[in-house]
């Protein structure tokens, strides 16, 4: 077993014929292993103070390579000048990507992630699973969009049509000092696809679970707005048994719901509610997470959505997510199957209970 390993070092030529040098070593996780055997592409950042102080470096490995998160092989992949800028954050990502490296960029999902923003002349990476090799489904997927507002009015399932979506995930990183939201946005899978009348478009590969902090997402642009959000598991719609994404205005509802405070602490806020099978909203669910996460009991008003002081979802079913990253939230009712779902970014999630199996 490999430990604190020196994967990448990075040094430049400085003035009296002095050397700097920065090294970078992974640490492996104490948890959340994952199946790395298909990463095909490890791709580097290392990004400055402005916004044009990015740069990216991509090295191809065959699958199989990376062999696991602590046992992963990648001692000495990068030996690199560095940059004319100073850093203030690292990332590695290994990644399954089809054409290998494109342009200098890994695109494809990220299997794994590791990142800091405390640089010093050695780095500590710690490594983070975000999806897995061994959950991979190498067909396309339908994604069914649809508008949450017309579920919670009378349960009805009113395809969005128009929007503009890309596939991804979310997860957490430190590449832009100390920022603990999710950033993702850079690893789409596919270019842009507007939604049909059906509200069903194909990704190209989906993942049947994430890992912990980690999700499946969507970004969506509907011209006024982009928000991005984690995928429901498919065969656990709400509206059939296509993975599906729950659109709301999501600028408004926020804004009507949450104070100032509550908007700038927490980058991830998820509006949530929990309907039976036939599409009515559950009372008395309970909802739990193992996340650094607050969980908000809510009924609709004004537009947006009022905490309430109970113990347990009302007679409308909403809830609240908020927190720094994706959270796995579990949703209990008594005399139905506990559900476990991952919440994050900024967006909705329905939550349909089942009165038999189990998740």
């Amino acid at each position: 077993m490999k430990h604190l390993i020196a994967v990448v070092i990075v040094a430049t030529a400085t003035s009296a014929g002095c050397e700097q040098a920065i090294e970078m070593r992974l640490m492996p996780p104490t948890g959340d292993e994952v199946d790395t055997s298909c990463v095909t592409a490890v791709e580097l950042t290392l990004t400055g103070r402005l916004a044009e102080e990015e740069t990216y470096y991509c090295v191809e490995v065959q699958p199989g390579d990376v062999r696991s998160l602590r046992d992963h092989g990648l001692d000495g992949t990068f030996d690199l000048a560095l940059p004319p800028f100073d850093i203030i954050g690292i990332q590695l990502r290994g990644a399954a990507s089809p054409q290998g490296c494109t342009t200098g960029r890994a695109v494809g999902p990220t299997i794994f992630v590791a990142s800091s923003d405390e640089i010093d002349d050695v780095v500590e990476l710690p490594m983070r699973g975000v999806l897995s090799c061994a959950d991979k489904l190498d067909q396309p997927a339908p994604v069914r969009v649809v508008d949450m507002e017309s579920l919670l009015a009378d349960g009805s399932c009113v395809a969005v049509e128009g929007l503009v979506i890309q596939p991804g995930e979310l997860f957490p990183t430190m590449l832009y000092n100390s920022y603990s939201g999710v950033q993702w946005w850079s690893y789409f899978w596919a270019t842009p696809t507007p939604t049909p009348a059906t509200g069903i478009v194909d990704v190209p590969y989906t993942f049947s679970g994430a890992s912990s902090g980690s999700c499946l997402g969507l970004y969506v642009n509907d011209g006024a707005q982009a928000v991005d959000a984690c995928l429901t598991p498919a065969g656990r719609g709400a509206c059939g048994a296509e993975s599906e994404f729950h659109y709301i205005p999501y600028t408004q509802v926020r804004d009507a719901s949450l104070g100032i405070e509550d908007i700038l602490t927490y980058p991830n806020v998820v509006f949530g509610v929990v309907l039976d099978r036939q599409r009515r909203p559950i009372a008395g669910a309970t909802i739990t997470t193992g996340s650094e996460a607050v969980i908000q009991y809510t009924t609709p008003a004004a537009g947006g959505y009022a905490r309430v002081e109970t113990s347990a979802t009302g007679a409308s079913g909403t809830f609240t997510v908020l927190a720094r990253r994706p959270a796995l939230i579990e949703v209990n009712v008594p005399g139905m199957a506990t559900r476990r779902v991952m919440a994050g970014g900024d967006g909705a999630t329905v939550v349909v209970m089942d009165s038999s199996g189990s998740i």
